[in-house]
């Protein structure tokens, strides 16, 4: 059996729908959340995380720049346009 979110998801729906008598209704439920969840097009966790990490370090390089061209500026008495 596959691990990801979305089996682990239907896995428990199923179970739930099961204890309550309802396992005629485990496959259509299940196919119908298997389908909407792979259409939200979702990212893993370790892979949001890399993404995050780059931007924090992006926003430190843009302060670094813009602190940058606010000292040049100073330097030779111009302004931003």
């Amino acid at each position: 059996m596959n691990n990801s979110p979305i089996d682990q998801l239907q896995a428990r729906v199923g179970g739930f729908l099961k204890a309550r008598g309802l396992e005629n209704l485990e496959n259509p439920v299940a196919q119908l959340m298997r389908q909407t969840l792979q259409e939200l097009n979702f990212v893993s966790l370790d892979d949001f995380e890399v993404q995050k990490e780059i931007l924090n370090r992006l926003r430190e390089r843009v302060k670094a720049l813009e602190a940058r061209v606010a000292e040049l500026e100073g330097k030779t008495g111009s302004t931003p346009t």
